[in-house]
């Protein structure tokens, strides 16, 4: 149940912090700091807490905004099961905040141009396929430099004891069960 009031109060403090102080400061750049925490907590966690958050967050921030609901959802669903595929590399090799946040700053400029070319698809006033192609790579720019404060952050918070997952462990006849 901690988990869960932790994902939660994350996916909110970051929504309100996109729309009152990320989306604002960047305008007209179309940085998205909820897909960024996507990214980076499926980079952590895996590629099942990725699609779930991703699912969720996404859902959320469409049904807030006047775009096509299911549009973010969808892209940050992709990215969270592509952010946990990645993860396993970046873990396996040892990655630091900085390889962490490039690799989660390019998934999440991927990510911005997903949502944007599917909005222009879909007859979005709000978005084309130029200008998307044109702000890829500002986008992941600003992208690494909100990762480089993010990543920490989060790796922080799944690190901590009321969250972390209970670990299976095998006892002496070789059941498994879980210690918690």
């Amino acid at each position: 149940m901690t988990r869960i009031a932790s994902a939660v109060a994350g996916v909110l403090t970051v929504l309100l912090l996109q729309a009152s102080l990320i989306g604002p400061l960047t305008f007209p750049v179309p940085v998205s700091l909820p897909a960024l925490l996507v990214i980076v907590v499926a980079i952590y966690a895996g590629p099942g807490i990725g699609i779930g958050l991703g699912f969720s967050t996404g859902l959320l921030a469409d049904l807030g905004s006047d775009q096509p609901a299911g549009v973010q959802a969808l892209c940050w669903m992709a990215a969270g099961l592509v952010g946990g595929m990645l993860g396993g590399l970046a873990t396996e090799r040892g990655y630091g905040t900085r390889g962490v946040a490039a690799m989660a700053a390019v998934l999440g400029a991927a990510t911005g141009l997903g949502v944007a070319l599917m909005l222009a698809v879909l007859g979005s006033h709000a978005a084309s396929a130029g200008a998307a192609v044109r702000l890829v790579v500002p986008v992941g720019l600003t992208d690494a430099l909100l990762g480089l404060l993010l990543v920490p952050a989060v790796r922080a918070m799944l690190r901590a004891q009321g969250i972390r997952a209970a670990r299976p462990t095998a006892d002496v006849l070789g059941r498994g069960h879980v210690a918690g």
